[in-house]
């Protein structure tokens, strides 16, 4: 049992080191969210903190973001009205701000990495029954020295009601990744999460 829970340890470091996410969140209990249908874009803002010159941003975050929160609101039957539209089906005004969206690339020097990997063993009892075990087996890699880029999307939504002014939902999603193919996909889980949220 030790074994396997150091196996565990282990696989969870590793995973540790490219991936890392956080959330803050309010959400009115008492707020009827189930029952919206359409919101309103009340505004769209890029407010970065990160103006480091290494760190490349999307060259445009908000209508990055913009587009993959439309394709999660239709896939659950909800409207962003966006003006020119007016805000007259809406009860809820969206306050979207896209405090990072881009990637970050630096180089990583040569490292060893030591893993596990489960080793199958078999043996014989008195009677003669072949009984299999597994056992983690340390397992040294030397890896050369390489380029890592770091993906990066922090959005936060806010929602108010229309007709109070009240702040009924504010949400700041923070992911990285550690992965070169971009940012797409956590953007894309982030909108989704949002809506799926409204419920």
């Amino acid at each position: 049992m030790k074994k396997l829970f150091v196996l565990l340890l282990v696989l969870l470091m590793s995973v540790a080191n490219t991936v890392s996410a956080s959330k803050s969140r309010f959400k009115d209990p008492n707020y009827k969210f189930s029952n919206i249908t359409n919101i309103y874009l009340a505004e769209a803002a890029y407010k970065p903190y990160d103006n480091s010159e290494d760190f490349r941003a999307d060259s445009d975050p908000v209508q990055r973001t913009l587009n993959a929160l439309r394709t999660a609101m239709a896939k659950n039957n909800k409207y962003l009205a966006v003006p020119p539209d007016g805000p007259e089906k809406a009860r809820l005004d969206l306050i979207l701000t896209v405090h990072r969206l881009g990637t970050f690339t630096y180089w990583r020097e040569p490292w060893t990495e030591e893993t596990y990997e489960n080793k199958k063993y078999e043996k014989k009892d008195k009677h003669g029954n072949k009984t299999t075990y597994t056992v983690p087996v340390r397992k040294v890699i030397q890896h050369p020295g390489k380029w890592i880029t770091d993906a990066y999307a922090e959005i936060e939504f806010t929602l108010k009601d229309r007709n109070t002014g009240r702040t009924v939902y504010d949400c700041r999603d923070d992911r990285k990744r550690t992965d070169e193919s971009g940012y797409d996909g956590m953007l894309n889980r982030i909108s989704a999460d949002f809506v799926n949220d409204l419920k």
